[in-house]
């Protein structure tokens, strides 16, 4: 007997029902799809034959083998008036098991992670374990199972904290001023007139390959005209908005401090010396004493800490790392810590995560990521990652 096709077999059901077979399946309320999830794709393709379904098949991932039904699209167990129905036939779970980066190159990590059918985010963390560029940890952690299409994060070292000071004693300002970039420092030209030949940094300081600390100001004095300058008052402002109004007209600023009787004085310039209205050349400089917070009376706990500088307008995560053994029962945290000489806007810098982790050899890196604003002034707050109590080896 010739088999007849899909839609002719929709044709006979249809005239069947017209002449009153109203009993038949398939008159009125459509046919009712059978239950084959979990069985072989071929299996369930003649199962739905049987019951007048043409199978179409659409692979998906599922946590059922691969191979097998894991539903059908109309629902099992819907009624439909269709001859067609999609099988969902499971390609199997896919999972990639994440192989040990640390060390690798963060672009051939995240391309060897990109083969593997995975999504890379990078996050730049600061690292004195691990030269700038190289994955410092992933996470999820190596060996661990991930679908297809999730995503790892890769903690990027991005150097130390600390960088050489170059040499740039005889340059051209223009080039000098690149060179200190680079170098991630900040440049205080200073007029010198004499001192080195006209328009070049005729002395540096600090001295070239010394360390400091990135973000640092590296003084340059180069020999050109000096002006006369009026001092501006500047007692009763803030340490930091007076440093940038004297260092506008080229006078170096000193600090002294001295503790404040009141809250008001926090900070700010009590005295300076010479006073307003003194007429001294770019250069030179002026003493600002600036009231600072009393020494607290409480026995603080015994902890090992870890500060960092800021850049405005970044993400940014940072590390500390330290040894299980020296600090078995410590707490760590992260906090945003306001300088007393430099304004910090409220809220321009937030550490919205931090905790620890687990590197399983008997360390523990205590994590920050910290978010600044267009509006954090550089130098004006760092943030310090410090885990308490750690007794103090004796």
């Amino acid at each position: 007997m010739r088999r007849l096709g899909p839609t002719k077999r929709a044709a006979l059901a249809a005239i069947v029902c017209l002449v009153g077979a109203a009993g038949l399946t398939g008159c009125g309320g459509g046919k009712t799809i059978p239950d084959v999830k979990g069985q072989p794709t071929e299996v369930a393709k003649r199962v739905l034959a049987t019951a007048g379904f043409d199978a179409r098949v659409k692979e998906v991932l599922s946590p059922l083998p691969k191979g097998l039904v894991a539903g059908t699209e109309p629902a099992i167990g819907r009624e439909t008036s269709s001859d067609g129905v999609t099988l969902r036939v499971s390609r199997g779970p896919l999972n990639e098991s994440i192989p040990v980066l640390v060390g690798l190159q963060a672009d051939l990590a995240t391309e060897a992670l990109r083969d593997m059918g995975l999504t890379v985010e990078q996050t730049t963390v600061t690292s004195a374990l691990a030269r700038a560029g190289l994955v410092v940890r992933s996470s999820p952690a190596a060996g661990t199972q991930m679908p297809r299409g999730g995503t790892v994060v890769l903690l990027v070292s991005g150097g130390a904290r600390t960088t050489a000071i170059p040499e740039v004693a005889g340059q051209p300002l223009r080039a000098a001023l690149e060179s200190i970039r680079l170098a991630r420092l900040q440049a205080l030209v200073i007029p010198a007139p004499g001192v080195g030949k006209p328009g070049r940094v005729g002395s540096q300081a600090p001295a070239p390959g010394q360390v400091s600390a990135v973000g640092s100001t590296v003084r340059l004095w180069v020999n050109q005209n000096a002006k006369p300058v009026t001092l501006p008052k500047v007692t009763g402002l803030s340490g930091g908005s007076a440093s940038i109004v004297l260092q506008q007209s080229g006078i170096e600023v000193r600090y002294v401090s001295r503790l404040a009787n009141n809250p008001a004085e926090i900070g700010s310039v009590l005295r300076q010396s010479p006073g307003p209205g003194t007429r001294l050349s770019q250069g030179q400089s002026v003493t600002l004493l600036v009231g600072t917070l009393p020494s607290s009376r409480n026995r603080k706990q015994p902890s090992i800490a870890q500060s960092f500088g800021l850049a405005p307008d970044r993400e940014m995560a940072f590390s500390m790392v330290y040894s299980r053994v020296d600090c078995p029962t410590g707490r760590g945290f992260a906090q945003i810590n306001p300088d007393l000489i430099v304004p910090f806007k409220q809220g321009s810098a937030k550490v919205t995560q931090q905790g620890p982790v687990d590197l399983g050899d008997g360390r523990i890196a205590q994590l920050a990521v910290v978010k600044t604003t267009k509006g954090f002034v550089a130098g004006s707050a760092e943030v310090a990652i410090r885990v308490q109590p750690c007794p103090v080896k004796g």
